[in-house]
C-alpha cells in the first residue's frame, strides 16, 4: 500500500549496471515498480468522542492532510477519511473475541438500537449505526471487532483513538501493555498505522488520572515500535480545553452538562492546537 523509495533505488542501482554492458548483449531496462494512484482510504476508530463532538473535525482534517499537513505522501493529501465511534468503548473490547468484553461493541442497545456514531461510512456526516448491522458487519464469531472492520474497510492507514473508558484499566503500564499488544497483534504488519488519545475532558482531576493511563499506554505503544504515538492530553491542549465551560455542553444555567465530550467547536480547536504533534505522527506512520 506505501509505496517505498528502497525499490527506487534498486531500480537505479541495475540502470547503473546496465549502463556499462555493451550495446550488443544489453538487457532490457526494467519498468519502474507502479506507484499507487488514487485517493488512499484511512480509517479512524475511537470511542463516543467521535459519536458527540469530536468525529466532524477529525474527518475534515483527515481529508485536507495535503493542506494541514506538507510532506504527507500525495496519495494522502486529499484521502477518504472515515470515522466510526462505538459509545462508551474501549481498546480491549475491539481486540475481545467473545462476550463480555466485545458486548459494548456486538450487544443491541436495548434503547436506542444504535450504538455508534459513524461519519463517512454510509453518508458524509454522522449516520448513528448499531455495530453488527449489514453496513458495519464487525461482530463475526471468527475474527474480533478490530480484525473485522480493518478486513471489512481495507484502508491504508488505521488510526486508533481512545482513552476515557480505559483510564482505570490503564492505571495499570501492565494491562495498558497487554491490551496493546493485543491490538498490535491483531493490525496488518503492510497497514500504517497510528494511535492517539482523546480530547482533554473538563475537570482536573480526572485529566489527571487520564495523562497517567495515557502515559502507560504511550509506553506500551512505543515499545513495540509498530505504530506512532500522538498523545491528546498536552500542556498546550489541556490549557486550551480543560475547566473552559465553552468547550463543553452546557444547561441553561450554564452548569456543564457533559464533561467528557467535547463540543464540535472545541473538538476544532483542540486538533488546531494538537496539529503540530498529528502531522508529525502521520508522516512518522506514512514514512517508508
Amino acid at each position: 500500500m506505501t509505496f517505498r523509495p528502497t525499490l527506487w533505488l534498486c531500480a537505479a542501482l541495475s540502470l547503473a549496471q546496465l549502463s556499462c554492458t555493451p550495446a550488443a548483449i544489453r538487457a532490457p531496462v526494467p519498468a519502474p515498480p507502479e506507484t499507487p494512484t488514487g485517493k488512499a482510504e484511512i480509517l479512524l476508530l475511537g470511542d463516543s468522542q467521535i459519536s458527540f463532538g469530536a468525529g466532524g473535525a477529525y474527518l475534515q482534517f483527515l481529508q485536507t492532510l495535503g493542506r494541514s499537513c506538507p510532506g504527507v505522501p500525495a496519495r494522502f493529501a486529499t484521502a477518504k477519511a472515515q470515522a466510526i465511534g462505538v459509545r462508551s468503548t474501549a481498546l480491549h473490547h475491539w481486540t475481545a473475541s467473545s462476550a463480555p468484553d466485545r458486548d459494548p461493541i456486538c450487544e443491541i442497545d436495548k434503547t436506542y438500537g444504535v450504538n455508534a456514531g459513524s461519519y463517512g461510512v454510509t453518508s458524509p456526516g454522522l449516520t448513528y449505526v448499531q455495530i453488527g448491522a449489514a453496513d458495519y458487519p464487525f461482530c463475526s464469531s471468527r475474527s474480533t471487532p478490530l480484525e473485522s472492520a480493518v478486513t471489512h474497510i481495507d484502508p491504508d492507514l488505521i488510526i486508533l483513538a481512545f482513552l476515557g473508558n480505559a483510564t482505570d484499566r490503564w492505571q495499570s503500564a501492565r494491562t495498558a501493555r497487554a491490551d496493546w499488544q493485543a491490538a498490535d497483534a491483531q493490525l496488518p504488519q503492510d497497514i500504517p498505522c497510528m494511535v492517539m488519545t482523546t480530547i482533554p475532558a473538563f475537570e482536573p482531576a480526572e485529566n489527571r488520572r487520564r495523562q497517567s493511563a495515557q502515559e502507560n499506554l504511550r509506553a506500551a505503544v512505543l515499545a513495540t515500535d509498530r505504530c506512532g504515538f500522538v498523545p491528546g492530553l498536552t500542556p498546550a491542549t489541556l490549557k486550551a480545553i480543560e475547566a473552559r465551560k465553552d468547550n463543553f455542553r452546557t444547561d441553561a444555567t450554564g452548569r456543564v452538562t457533559d464533561a467528557t465530550h467535547p463540543t464540535a467547536a472545541s473538538a476544532a480547536r483542540y486538533i488546531q492546537i494538537n496539529q503540530p504533534l498529528l502531522c508529525a505522527g502521520l508522516r512518522a506512520a506514512l514514512a517508508d
